[in-house]
């Protein structure tokens, strides 16, 4: 059936339980984006799925089940033991930021703190943290051009800021993550993977960034979401389950809460 809307339409209305979820356009060109192929590592084994322009993948599971790890060694910040992650046709070697960086993949990663901001530096040093290099001469950008895209960013996902020179730590945790978005956001890439993005953000800045899910959607980019929110996962076109390190379940379009949250907890509500 998805194969027949591709086919035929040229936009789709998403209802559930006679409600309004999400109307977009389906992208001319629905090769895939990103491939992953006999993915392993230390919590998982054999995952393989792949996600196709403008398109929506939910990657859900339990915190043990392996889903972040996943979600790392395709944005290349851990190394899988075996399996390949392709983006556009290209292998990403393992564990190299910089490489998934320069082949159009953008990450909102799970431990901000640590690995998606620099509590010390300002909202405008953050945001283009990965694209100093094309702000600048010599992969040095003024603080001028450093702040005029803080500006863009502020802007475009409504952080609430005294300026692009505050500093990221005096922002609430909601804005913070606005930041750790726009950094994901400004090498504008193909294939975007959100690792727990809402997590521990308040509700108005939950619907700031999943907004912002939906433009990239409709821009016919490629998107994973990865997280154990049921309002993380929606919008997306289809959801993948994991248990215990592996893929258990897909889930369409449409699925109730108590059929995901019993496959996430290894239940099968068809069982005879």
């Amino acid at each position: 059936m998805r194969g027949q809307v591709h086919e035929i339409c040229q936009a789709v209305t998403v209802l559930r339980d006679a409600r309004h979820i999400v109307s977009a356009p389906l992208p001319a060109d629905a090769s895939a984006a990103l491939s992953v192929s006999g993915l392993s590592g230390d919590d998982y084994d054999n995952v393989s799925f792949s996600v196709r322009r403008g398109e929506v993948i939910g990657l859900t599971g339990a915190t043990t089940s392996g889903r972040t790890s996943v979600a790392e060694a395709i944005a290349g910040l851990k190394a899988q033991r075996r399996g390949t992650v392709e983006v556009d046709g290209r292998a990403l070697p393992p564990c190299d930021v910089p490489a998934a960086l320069a082949n159009g993949v953008g990450c909102v990663p799970k431990d901000q703190h640590r690995e998606g901001l620099v509590l010390s530096q300002s909202v405008a040093e953050n945001a283009s943290m990965t694209i100093a290099r094309t702000l600048g001469r010599f992969g040095i950008a003024s603080p001028a051009k450093k702040n005029a895209f803080g500006h863009r960013m502020i802007a475009a996902l409504g952080i609430k800021t005294q300026g692009p020179e505050h500093v990221v730590s005096g922002l609430s945790g909601g804005n913070r993550q606005k930041v750790v978005m726009a950094r994901a956001l400004a090498t504008d890439p193909d294939m975007l993977v959100l690792i727990d993005p809402t997590a521990g953000v308040d509700v108005k800045s939950k619907e700031a960034l999943l907004g912002v899910v939906e433009r990239v959607r409709e821009e016919g980019k490629a998107v994973l979401v990865v997280s154990g929110e049921l309002d993380d996962l929606r919008t997306c076109d289809r959801v993948l389950v994991m248990f215990r390190g592996a893929i258990a379940a897909e889930f369409p379009v449409g699925w109730q809460d108590h059929e995901l949250i019993a496959s996430v907890e290894g239940v099968s509500l068809h069982e005879a």
